[in-house]
């Protein structure tokens, strides 16, 4: 099923772990921890690797009773070492062999889970059986009880528009931000309000604009059982849509289209009688979209070149996005200086496997003001902050994710006075999970490509998580609180 994406977050760093996530790593005595095994089908062996550099060749064991057939073996210490088929080198996977009447994608969910997982202890005592059939459903039961009331995890099995989403693509989409809300209390009946329209797009040219109220589609009243189609359709649609005052309906047709949403909105200098000799440059910004940061770069070059002294951010209706986008756009308002001295802006957190890994290989899990992505231009020569800025900044609680990132991890640096709704309060991160694709760098993958069966990658090809595996605070590393 196509899911309808209303909440966007996600950090591209990856990792490349070549184990699978277990409670305990498994330990030899005098070599220390098993990190990888490699399987060789032409000699019918795993070349096993340990933390100390040894390595150690055991015999596999070939079960000819699937197809294709498995190879595995059992180490004295009970670890299974196992790969899916036996006439194909690779990496091999370490941990319990799975049962081989589940389902592969369910199986691929719980390996990924319970390794990237944010609470992945929880998820080992909730291993899939022959009975979950169902992927999505089965991901979904296994979630975090938070995770689970926030909604922020989902899985997909149209990975192509998940990735298209994340930098600004739609498809089959109309161009405008619908915000779903009960006509009345005791109802199933849903209005939609347009928060706003995006330029050159089918919704601006079919007249919808921004404060209209959408009643029914196709002549169907709106209720919770069809409202998704504000958020795109397949085919053309007809929507009655009121003005901002509920009064003088209208049928409104519109064609969905592939449209790219650039996120910087609207940006302007205000000037002149009525502001007593000071600037103020305005953004309005949707979305945390890093392949847009040239947008907010040419914006912020503009409020430069006029000399602005105060800043107004709008993030009312921003669910979030790319951590790399947030640094990119806290380098453009921050102290000058810190940002010269790339001090850290944000610290990410995982599980204790990841934050074992990340301690072992010595990656580092901070994000620096001033680091950003040669694609792009230096962030340093368009920044506003020569250390007088007044920076306000707009919220609602459609404010989440890297929208709040942004706002309490810019507050050690400076003064931010943040005006309307309390945030949503989503203080966590979360990846793209694919089954043996990094998809272009997007994604973390599990498995090594060349272990999986042509059949088995069919089936997995188009299935993607988007699980939590991550909590930040700020540089001095308080957690975040919502505001």
């Amino acid at each position: 099923m196509k899911k309808i994406l209303f909440t966007l977050f996600t950090i591209t760093l990856l990792l490349t772990l070549s184990t699978s996530c277990q409670e305990d790593d498994p330990i030899v005595k005098d070599k220390g921890r098993l990190i990888s095994a490699t399987y060789h089908a032409t000699y019918k062996t795993f070349t096993l690797t340990y933390s100390n550099g040894q390595t150690e060749t055991v015999n596999a064991v070939i079960d000819n009773n699937t197809t294709p057939p498995t190879a595995s073996a059992t180490l004295d210490d009970g670890t299974e070492i196992y790969v899916k088929d036996s006439s194909q080198s690779g990496k091999a996977t370490i941990g319990e062999k799975p049962d081989q009447d589940l389902n592969v994608v369910t199986q691929f969910v719980y390996d990924g889970m319970s390794q990237y997982y944010l609470w992945s202890n929880e998820v080992i005592s909730k291993k899939p059986t022959a009975n979950d059939k169902d992927p999505e459903e089965y991901f979904y039961k296994i979630l975090n009880d938070t995770d689970t009331q926030h909604g922020w995890s989902w899985i997909t099995d149209d990975v192509e528009s998940l990735m298209a989403g994340f930098e600004g693509e739609s498809t089959d989409a109309f161009g405008f931000q619908p915000q779903a809300l009960y006509y009345e209390s005791n109802s199933d009946r849903i209005v939609g309000f347009v928060r706003y329209v995006y330029p050159n797009t089918p919704a601006e040219k079919a007249g919808i604009k921004r404060g209209d109220v959408i009643t029914h589609a196709n002549g169907n009243l709106l209720t919770v059982s069809n409202y998704t189609i504000m958020y795109g359709a397949n085919a053309k649609t007809t929507f009655t849509v009121l003005d901002q005052n509920f009064a003088n309906p209208r049928d409104v047709e519109i064609t969905p289209a592939k449209i790219s949403t650039d996120p910087v909105l609207y940006s302007k200098v205000y000037e002149g009688e009525g502001f007593n000799g000071r600037k103020v440059g305005y953004l309005f910004y949707t979305n945390f979209y890093e392949n847009y940061n040239e947008s907010l770069f040419r914006a912020f070059s503009e409020f430069k070149s006029a000399g602005i002294t105060d800043l107004v951010l709008d993030l009312r209706y921003n669910p979030g996005g790319g951590i790399s986008a947030a640094t990119y756009l806290a380098s453009l308002i921050a102290p000058v200086t810190e940002v010269q001295k790339k001090s850290v802006f944000t610290i990410m957190s995982y599980n204790n496997y990841v934050n074992a890994a990340y301690d072992e290989e010595k990656w580092d899990r901070k994000d620096y003001l001033g680091d950003y992505s040669t694609k792009y231009s230096n962030p340093i020569n368009a920044n506003v902050n020569n250390g007088n800025l007044n920076l306000y900044i707009i919220t609602t609680s459609s404010s989440a994710s890297a929208s709040e990132l942004l706002t309490f991890c810019l507050k050690p640096f400076m003064q931010v006075e943040q005006i309307g709704e309390k945030t949503s309060g989503k203080y966590t991160a979360s990846w793209t999970i694919h089954a043996y694709s990094n998809l272009n760098n997007r994604a973390q993958p599990i498995y090594v490509e060349s272990s999986i069966s042509n059949a088995d990658k069919s089936n997995l090809k188009n299935w993607a998580m988007q699980p939590i595996v991550g909590r930040y605070t700020d540089k001095d590393n308080k957690d975040f609180i919502a505001t």
